[in-house]
């Protein structure tokens, strides 16, 4: 009995040590269809999101001409999102805070396509960088719709945390069932559609830069209380609105 544990705990380190946590940059083209309509050029939407990624916080930030940002802090448990307001008088950027404490909303499972009916692993190859690798697919049945994952279980680079960065903070935890199959691997692509529809979106990853950050990285810009937000910023609810300041 002595000798099994020692042998798990062996491998166990074995494999700890042989990863590596993945700090960096993550370059994602991204698709939405309804139906044969490509919605990706349209300048509300995107076809290219940038990550930046570290330590379980992260920066998204889309290449739409309505200019948005959004900064996750995992330690703090919020998430702010920098913004355009097409509304706003203001040229200033602004900036809603939204508080994960609230409501227990951190790390919870809340996918809106509701749980996991079935799961299908199997072997693929897709082009990255003007190569063809063999990589991992999980296609996921879930109640309301069906996800696809694109990994590699034998790349050394790993994220942090459970998570798939890819999605919005309220459906972004994995069902346990779903995070084993994943074990933190980076996503080289990923696809959800909706159940009885013809609307899809999907994520390729076209970049990878495995860089140190700097310490600065993921500081929160100076800010100030927006116009007509004062009272409400004072209160301990879940959002607050804010305005840059000294950026036009």
């Amino acid at each position: 009995m002595r000798i099994a544990v020692l042998l798990c705990f062996i491998l166990f380190i074995s494999k700890s040590s042989s990863e590596k946590i993945f700090e960096g940059e993550l370059i994602y083209r991204h698709n939405m269809k309804v139906g044969s309509i490509d919605f990706s050029n349209s300048e509300k939407y995107f076809d290219t999101l940038k990550i930046i990624y570290g330590n379980k916080n992260y920066i998204k930030i889309k290449n739409s001409t309505e200019y948005e940002k959004v900064i996750f802090i995992d330690s703090l448990r919020k998430e702010y999102v920098i913004y355009k307001d097409n509304l706003s008088k203001s040229k200033s950027l602004s900036m809603n805070e939204d508080n994960l404490n609230y409501g227990k909303l951190y790390n919870r499972e809340n996918s809106h396509f509701g749980i996991v009916i079935s799961l299908n692993r199997s072997d693929t190859v897709m082009n990255f960088r003007n190569k063809t690798y063999n990589f991992k697919k999980l296609l996921v049945q879930r109640k309301y719709g069906y996800e696809t994952y694109v990994f590699s279980d034998s790349d050394s680079l790993k994220l942090t945390d459970n998570r798939n960065i890819l999605r919005k903070m309220g459906e972004q935890i994995h069902p346990k069932e779903i995070a084993f199959e994943i074990d933190n691997s980076i996503l080289y692509y990923y696809k959800l559609r909706a159940k009885n529809s013809d609307v899809s979106k999907e994520f390729r990853l076209v970049d990878i830069k495995n860089d140190e950050l700097d310490d600065t990285t993921f500081k929160i810009p100076a800010h100030k209380d927006a116009k007509g937000f004062k009272k409400e910023n004072r209160k301990n609810g879940r959002f607050k609105f804010y305005e840059l300041e000294n950026q036009k």
